[in-house]
Formats: structure tokens, sequence, C-alpha cells
């Protein structure tokens, strides 16, 4: 949340959090680094110690006009999220807005639950408040409103959602984070929840942002991993001014202690236990988590779930799982704590994804503004690169500020291409940094892979949506009419959040293949933690079985590859259980979602 480079956050000139002793620390680890990588790490000291330069790259293909329609009052939706200003800039109501796709009472189609903000923000909970709202989807595409039937309509001061079959009974059952309590309710598989957060032991006392359901442990049950903000409190307000006019602003995140990360370990029967400290997720000292985004993934390929947490001013988080529910920040070794410059970014959303096609996970964090976002490039063996510059993202990304995020492959062609919403954290930003064409609203972009992980903006011939301004947040990525290509819902903070129907299979583009996966046994139901591997055409393309990404939502878990726009057959999937059983699935179908079932796949050798 706090600028960088040039510039620093209203009201934060003199502030310097560059750490210098990490900073210290990531130049001897890169030095380390040359001497066991098969490439030279110099470049990237160089880079470290220098700056980048721009540097513009050829670029081909195109996206048709109005790549992604909005379709919000078509279908029903009419969500107006409230973050409960009041004048005062309390922090909570600047970063709010969440969302999770949900299939709650698995008719196939995927329902909508939207995370509301509060009606005053001086007060952790407010019965008079909106509440947040569940849709669900008819069999004409149309959402209702269900929230109090369902029982999920929480009046809590809400930040986000995630989503998991906890009890593997075969529901999707939500998790809702809030600053205040958070809830953890139980799908009851007959359209309705029940609150269990209390007996589950899963409340969490801090002001938490996103949340993910990944077995840790590998027994078979989604535990829960939880990233923590700041340590805040609205009546001890501290009151911040924004430049020499000393017109009032939000208090940069360094004004107080972050939050640690929390780790609750499912131990069945719908009990959980908070393991936070003796995993040793409780990062103290002066850099502590300032936690806003979390990704499970694999990231050193050894089959179990690890952490990558962005952190907001402070050096990320890569919490390496070491068996036994330990953990250790593997961030600084593995490349991903810091930017090329060796500093530290104010990081909101995350992803990841294999973006050149190379069969490594690459990761990608949106930034604040008069920052670029940070594109992180897997070389394997758990390694990686700031690729911001190689891929072309410097000059896109460097002046908006980025929240919600999604690598997928929006047009089906095969490659990996980004989504971010845009808006400011600062109302008066423009009146408090004249002349450097920031803005509170802003529109969204849409950047478009080239085939081999160099992006371009393509925003502005994408259609009439990319030339609106909001203050976006969350962005959850989901196919909810099942044609293979990925839709977004949007949330914008106090304003009306916008469902985006992607126009790629209505327009006639992209063959495409979806996969669900069905755990059992000692895999989870979900299947999350899982890996798979699409063989096609002599292409492998690679994917991670989760819903956690983005910025406090909870998306589509179900993967779909694009096969461009031929016809493909004998398409073949290997699968890497989260258990560790791998399989290999032959004769899948494109242009169609089918599910995968853990051992009715060939033994693989």
């Amino acid at each position: 949340m706090g600028a960088r480079l040039q510039s620093r956050r209203p009201g934060q000139e003199n502030l310097d959090p560059g750490f210098p002793e990490v900073k210290a620390e990531y130049l001897i680890n890169m030095f380390r680094l040359s001497h066991v990588k098969s490439r030279p790490l110099l470049p990237r000291l160089a880079m470290a110690l220098f700056g980048v330069s721009i540097v513009f790259y050829p670029f081909g293909g195109g996206a048709a006009a109005d790549a992604f329609v909005d379709v919000t009052a078509e279908k029903n939706i009419s969500f107006l999220h409230v973050n409960g200003a009041v004048g005062k800039k309390l922090l909570p109501e600047s970063m709010i807005g969440g969302a999770a796709w949900i299939d709650y009472d698995g008719d196939g189609r995927l329902d909508l639950y939207l995370v509301q903000g509060h009606g005053d923000s001086g007060k952790a909970r407010n019965p008079g408040a909106q509440s947040n709202v569940l849709y669900r989807q008819g069999a004409d595409g149309r959402f209702t409103d269900v929230s109090a039937k369902a029982g999920v309509a929480d009046r809590g001061y809400g930040a986000g959602a995630a989503v998991g079959d906890y009890d593997n009974d075969g529901d999707a059952d939500l998790y809702v984070t809030n600053f205040g309590r958070n809830t953890l309710y139980r799908n009851n598989a007959n359209g309705t929840f029940t609150d269990i957060s209390r007996e589950a032991g899963v409340e969490c006392p801090y002001w938490s942002a996103s949340a993910a359901f990944a077995d840790v442990n590998g027994d078979g049950l989604l535990d829960l991993f939880v990233t923590n903000y700041l340590i805040y409190d609205t009546l001890v307000h501290k009151a911040c001014t924004g430049n020499s006019r000393k017109l009032p602003s939000y208090c940069h995140p360094n004004k107080y202690d972050g939050a640690p990360d929390s780790l609750f370990i499912n131990r069945g029967g719908g009990r959980f236990e908070d393991i936070s400290k003796q995993a040793g997720v409780t990062r103290t000292g002066r850099i502590m988590a300032k936690g806003l985004g979390v990704l499970p993934t694999d990231y050193d390929g050894d089959g179990d779930v690890d952490f990558l947490v962005a952190n907001d001013s402070v050096p990320n988080f890569l919490w390496r799982n070491l068996g036994g529910g330990r953990f250790e920040d593997a961030a600084l070794e593995a490349g991903v704590a810091l930017n090329t410059h060796a500093r530290s970014e104010a990081c909101m959303g995350i992803d990841g994804g294999d973006v050149d096609g190379d069969g490594h996970i690459d990761y990608f964090m949106t930034n604040y503004a008069e920052e670029t976002d940070t594109l992180y490039r897997g070389e394997g063996d758990g390694f990686f690169f700031d690729g911001t510059y190689k891929a072309g993202l410097i000059e896109a990304t460097y002046k908006p500020l980025g929240f919600g995020t999604r690598l997928f492959d929006y047009d089906l062609d095969g490659d990996l291409d980004i989504y971010v919403t845009r808006g400011h954290i600062v109302q008066l930003i423009a009146e408090l940094q004249p002349g450097k064409g920031l803005s509170y609203e802003q529109p969204d972009q849409l950047l478009e892979n080239d085939g081999r992980g160099r992006f371009k903006d393509i925003s502005a011939r994408s259609g009439a949506w990319f030339s609106k301004r909001f203050v976006g947040r969350g962005a959850a990525f989901g196919d909810y009419d099942n044609d293979g290509d990925i839709d977004v819902y949007i949330v914008n903070l106090s304003q009306k959040g916008v469902l985006l129907r992607n126009n790629t299979i209505e327009g006639g583009r992209g063959g495409w293949v979806g996969l669900a996966l069905r755990g059992g046994g000692p895999c989870n139901r979900d299947a999350y933690g899982s890996r798979v591997e699409l063989r096609a055409a002599g292409r492998t393309l690679v994917a991670e079985v989760r819903s956690a990404a983005s910025y406090l939502v909870a998306n589509d878990p179900r993967v779909v590859f694009g096969l461009a726009a031929a016809p493909v057959a004998g398409l073949q999937a290997r699968v890497r259980w989260a258990d560790g059983l791998v399989e290999v699935f032959e004769n899948l179908e494109a242009g169609r979602y089918q599910v995968l079932q853990r051992g009715k796949g060939r033994a693989a050798r």
C-alpha cells in the first residue's frame, strides 16, 4: 500500500522502509546462488544495484472487441458494497472488498458470495449494517439473493472469503474473514449453512485479510491458513495528513505493527487447532507480517503445499513446508521476498501459473501506484527471479494501483494472460500529488501474453468495459456459465460490483478443455494441492489446483486449459494428486468439463 521507487505515500516522504539489513542478505544470497544455479545471477545483481531499463518487445496477436461484457443487471445482481467510511480515514475502510465463487447446492452451477463492508467503520459489528449476500444461480443463468434463507447473511465488518470442503462430506463450506471475528459456515447439504466458528476454533483474534484452505500435513483434511494485516484499533486512531497542505489521509501501514499469520490444523470432527506459533508462521520483530494476499503452492516441487504471502511494505513471506506441521520462511533464498532493486513492495493481490511454458510455476503480485506489479519467474529447484522488465510489464503497471488479479488464459489460445483490478487508496490523490496523472478511480487492465511470457496492455482495444473507472478491490474468477472461458466478478469499493462475461466463446474463438478434480481416500475431496499437466499437440500445459488467489477472494477451482482455435484430439492429463499418487487420464474431450476421480486413472510409470 505504500509507494516506492521515486515516490512515497502522501505524508510519508521521509519514510524509508527499505530494510537495509534485508537488502544486504538478499544480495549475499544472490552471490551464493550464483555458484549453485546453472545460469549466472550477476545480471540480476547488476539490476538490483543499478536499477532496470524499460525494454520494449515486438508483440503479436490481438484481442477482439469487447473481450469482457458487463452482464450484472442482466443476471439480476444488484450488490452495492459499503465500506463504512465516516470521514475519519480509518484504514479498514480502504482495504476491503471480497467475493467467492461457490457451488453451494451442488447443482453444477457456480453461485456467488459477496462480502459486505460495514455501515459504520468505527465499530467491529453493527446489527443495522447491510449483510453479506449469497446469490444462487438458477437454470436460466440469473442470480437470486438467498442470503437469509441460507443463513450466511453475515453482518461483520467483512474483508474476504475462502471456500473448501473441510469435512470431506461432498459440499462446499465457507470461511469469511473480517475486521473482527472470522466466521466458518458449515454447509448442511440442504441449502443452508451453520456458523460453527466458535466451536471450530477459527475465529482468529486479528484483522484478517485473505485465507486459503489447503492440506498442509497430508492427512486428507483441509487446513486453514489466514493472512492477518495490522494490529489496529479504530478506537485508538492515529491522525495522518497527506502532504504539506495537511489534508487528512490514511496512515501508512508502517505506522502500525504487523499482525502474524495464522495456521489452523484440521483435527476432524469440525475442530481446528491453532498451531501458528509451533509451526513457525508468527514472524516477530521489526519486519513482521502485514499479509494481504496468500497463494497455496508447491514452489519447490516436493509434493507438499507451501504458502506465498503478499505483504504490504515489508518483504514477502514464502512459508516452506518442512513436514510435521513446521514451516520456515524461504522467501529470500527463493528470490520472492523483494523486487529486482532489493526493495520490499506494497503487495496486495497474488496468483501463480506457468506464463512462459517452461513447466515451472511463476508468481505475479499487484502493488501500489508508482511501483510496478511484479512477475517472479520460476527457474526450477525452488528458485525465482524478478522477470518484470523482461516480461514488458514496467510501463503498463508502474503508475496504476493494483488489487485483484489472475493469471489465466482469457482468450483460450494456450498461454496465460493477466487481469488486474485497479483503484487507489487515497481519494484525494490527484490533489495531493498534482501533475503525476494519478487518480482514485482507475480502469482495470487486461495484459495479453505473446506466448513467450511477454505481455502487452490491450485494455484500450478490448471493449467498452476498460474505458470505465472504478475503485477496484477483490476480483473472483470463475466460469459461471460453464462455456469454457473464465468470467470475473469485481468488487468495487463503496460502489456497485460488476459481473463480466468473458466473450471468447461467444465470439467463436478458442478451443478448451475443463477439468474438475475429485479426491478421495488420503486426498482431500477438493483435490487442492494437486498438479495437472495437460499434454496436447506436442505441448505440456501446467496448473495447480486451488481456489485461493487474487485478493480477498475464492475462485472457481476447476482447471481450464486453452487449446487455441483448432480442435484437439487425444488429450491426456497427468495428475499428481495432493497425497502423491500420480495417474494419467487419457482420451479427454475438448470443449467440455470432465471430472477426474482419484483412483480412476491409469497409474503413471
